[in-house]
């Protein structure tokens, strides 16, 4: 795989920054990453054991995780879950495990939204539909929808997406749900729902709201005869020693994650304010602002000259999506925007 190609596909994504600070050698240093929607502040995960590095999981460590992550999740049955490292394992085995359940199918896509759904689907065989509503599904296909949405922060209430996949069970429909920064709304996740539903697959990530994206932590909570698929897929070691060893306390830590999720709202409550004095805001959730301007291109390149990396969208010239900034970085990044206009 070429670097340039490889590159390419990141920065759609967001991140990469060793290439965008050779692209801008004279931005201030340090750059910031407002690309990613990452949490700013990461999980303090404990120490590691060396030992940890030299050993692949036990089976009873394994088992932990999953045990760990069904609770977190509300799964009331942890063989419905399977954990992967990252979310794009997740997504071929699903779109597989399609082929094989009903052969090539049609994808419709609630869009905008994270771009890999579309390119793991399609490259799997499947026909694809980007669809603006859900109001006419195709018979016997597969619906995907973020919930929260990215990049607008779109979200749907859990009843209309329980009476979807209703729908769709009538002719063998699936409804798959991205649900990778539902942790700041878990009153809004279907997790529980799909652990105990015949057409309902809902992913989960750990990298955007406990910040541990390097990691390479995701969760399928799927019924229990595709979850037993989705393992032999993913292998008897499905993410490292190191992560199984880690998950259960991080996930048991509910005083960590209820202190995250207050201080997530507010802080992005006081960011977007400073940001609507600049652009025009489209939609928001507590770890990005996607925003609206005339022209965004000259706007991503000023912000990089500065060392500030934001998400720019191909489908979308007047799109920016800004991640929520520590703290330490305010007064830097609305000095920042407010410069632009002397540029």
């Amino acid at each position: 795989m070429s670097d340039v190609n490889t590159g390419k596909a990141i920065e759609q994504h967001g991140g990469n920054l060793s290439q965008i600070a050779a692209r801008y050698p004279q931005a201030p240093k340090p750059f910031i990453d407002l690309s990613t929607g990452i949490n700013p502040y990461a999980y303090p995960l404990p120490g590691i054991e060396p030992e940890w590095f030299h050993r692949l999981a036990e089976c009873s460590e394994v088992a932990a995780a999953h045990n760990a992550a069904a609770k977190y999740y509300q799964a009331a049955n942890p063989d419905t879950i399977t954990l992967a490292a990252g979310m794009q394992p997740l997504m071929f085995a699903l779109a597989s495990l399609r082929i094989k359940e009903c052969g090539g199918s049609k994808v419709s896509i609630l869009s905008p939204a994270y771009g890999e759904h579309e390119r793991v689907w399609r490259a799997m065989g499947h026909k694809v539909a980007n669809v603006e509503a859900l109001d006419n599904p195709a018979p016997g296909g597969v619906v995907i929808v973020c919930n929260p949405n990215n990049p607008d922060g779109r979200i749907i209430p859990p009843s209309r997406l329980i009476q979807l996949a209703e729908t769709l069970a009538a002719h063998d429909g699936w409804l798959i749900v991205d649900e990778s920064f539902a942790d700041l709304m878990p009153e809004g996740s279907i997790a529980a729902a799909a652990s105990e539903s015949r057409n309902i697959i809902v992913l989960r990530s750990c990298g955007k709201f406990f910040g541990i994206a390097g990691l390479r932590v995701s969760t399928a909570i799927a019924p229990e005869p595709w979850a037993e698929w989705l393992r032999i897929a993913v292998g008897p070691w499905p993410v490292s020693t190191i992560a199984c060893r880690l998950l259960p306390a991080m996930f048991s830590n509910e005083a960590w994650a209820k202190q995250m999720r207050t201080r997530l709202e507010t802080e992005a409550a006081s960011w977007r304010p400073l940001l609507s004095q600049h652009f025009s805001l489209v939609g928001h959730m507590a770890l990005f602002t996607l925003v609206e301007t005339d022209n965004a291109a000259p706007w991503y390149d000023y912000l990089a000259s500065q060392g500030v990396l934001v998400r720019r969208f191909d489908y979308n010239p007047r799109w920016l999506r800004f991640g929520l900034p520590a703290q330490a970085y305010l007064a830097r990044l609305q000095t920042t925007l407010a410069g632009y206009a002397k540029s």
